[in-house]
């Protein structure tokens, strides 16, 4: 069964998942008609795998530090499960840097419940997500999570306001000088900055439908339970559980709201919230076949899409 397979946080679980990135993510190259298959196609390719299984080491390091899971690989599995339903997102290179970079960030926020280096964790929170704004320009909106890190943990002291800027600053100021030269002051103006759209025929097509329809199924359901479990979580737990209810906020806003493409793959930042969301409500409930229904749900939406698309 899923459930007492991916319960356990043993190497063998995470090579499982890694072998099934590769696999899936090999496979769906390989017959796809998105690209050309080149050499240099193959090995941009192959650097978007990497940071899609740095991402993963990256997301299970924040859950596991800050215990806000219990020792599982629920959360991993999901997040897989997650970007399979959805694979245009691995032909993005660019929403797949912002990820790796949005969760570094957030590897910082989460992380300022502890007094050592707090202006530090601030300042390099907003570095990474500038350099993540620098591949997709409205990832710039997990600031708010930041601020309200600072909210919770850091609100007496006015300089810790201030530090984020110094981050957005050094990044900005890199990057305009490094285009200056190449490219010049508006080409990067306007290559930074993208305009929303909100042209949604593409999520007329069951292969984005079906798996939406998903995720906002379990947004709703594990939402609900794990605002409630915020009260019942430990007093030091409970700012860090917030935060991730508003990442999930701030990638459900970008993923409706500000998107400047609509293929599916503006919904990429709202899976490592929800799959930490998710994991939580595994681990809580008692209804055993009701947990195994969700978890063999999250892995067959992925491999009917694939035989929908054949």
């Amino acid at each position: 069964m899923l459930t007492s397979f991916f319960g356990g946080s043993k190497p063998i679980n995470f090579a499982m998942i890694v072998l099934a990135v590769i696999v899936y993510f090999t496979g769906f190259y390989l017959v796809s008609d998105v690209y050309e298959f080149t050499s240099l196609e193959a090995l941009g390719q192959f650097f978007v795998l990497l940071a899609y299984l740095f991402s993963l080491g990256v997301l299970n390091f924040v859950v596991k530090r800050n215990t806000l899971s219990k020792r599982t690989t629920y959360i991993l599995y999901f997040f897989v499960c997650f970007t399979f339903a959805v694979p245009v997102s691995f032909f993005n290179y660019d929403i797949v840097f912002s990820g790796l970079f949005v969760l570094l960030a957030l590897r910082r926020i989460i992380s300022m419940k502890t007094e050592k280096d707090f202006k530090k964790k601030v300042f390099d929170a907003a570095f990474w997500i500038t350099i993540a704004s620098l591949f997709f320009f409205w990832s710039i909106l997990f600031l708010v999570v930041l601020y309200f890190s600072i909210l919770f943990y850091g609100r007496s002291e006015y300089r810790n306001w201030l530090m984020p800027l110094g981050g957005i600053f050094v990044v900005l100021l890199l990057t305009f000088t490094f285009s200056l030269y190449y490219e010049g002051a508006k080409e990067f103006a306007l290559s930074y900055f993208e305009l929303p759209t909100l042209d949604f025929r593409a999520y007329s097509s069951l292969k984005l439908l079906l798996p939406t329809s998903f995720f906002l199924a379990l947004y709703i359901w594990c939402g609900l339970r794990y605002i409630k479990q915020v009260s019942d979580a430990p007093q030091k737990l409970k700012a860090s559980f917030i935060l991730i209810i508003i990442s999930s906020l701030v990638a459900l806003f970008i993923a409706i709201f500000v998107a400047p493409l609509r293929d599916g793959s503006e919904l990429y930042f709202l899976f490592g919230p929800l799959a930490i969301i998710t994991a939580t409500y595994i681990e809580t409930s008692k209804s055993f076949w009701f947990k195994e229904m969700m978890m063999w749900l999250a892995l067959l939406i992925p491999i009917l899409l694939i035989f929908w698309r054949v």
